[in-house]
């Protein structure tokens, strides 16, 4: 949970710095957690028993679903791109990096002659 209110706070910051510049944005901020039980917590604002112990800045993330700011969206562990560096294989490191729309750059052969030496 902590996690996803971090993002959260970071993703709210970026939709006012957005605003503040022009960019006003229409569709809610897409938050992808891992965790089903902090997604309930979040979407559902009523009161439990079990989540009356829930510290008051985990709230926050409640309040931002409720004014459409964000949504909160279950994506499974392995597809999280945020778990790049930590892929057991190269295929699940490629995959994460396809994800994240970084592909393969090479300026061999851009240049067709040598550069004069200065």
């Amino acid at each position: 949970m902590f996690f996803a209110t971090s993002c959260v706070c970071h993703a709210i910051w970026l939709r006012n710095l957005l605003k503040e510049i022009g960019l006003i944005q229409e569709e809610p901020t897409e938050v992808c957690v891992d965790n089903k039980s902090a997604i309930a917590l979040a979407k559902n604002p009523v009161f439990h028993d079990r989540s009356k112990h829930i510290d008051i800045r985990y709230h926050y993330i409640r309040e931002c679903v409720a004014r459409k700011d964000v949504e909160i969206e279950y994506v499974k562990s392995k597809d999280q791109v945020r778990y790049i560096y930590q892929a057991p294989t190269s295929e699940d490191f490629i995959r994460l990096r396809n994800l994240l729309g970084v592909t393969r750059s090479s300026l061999r052969g851009v240049l067709d002659h040598k550069l004069d030496p200065l």
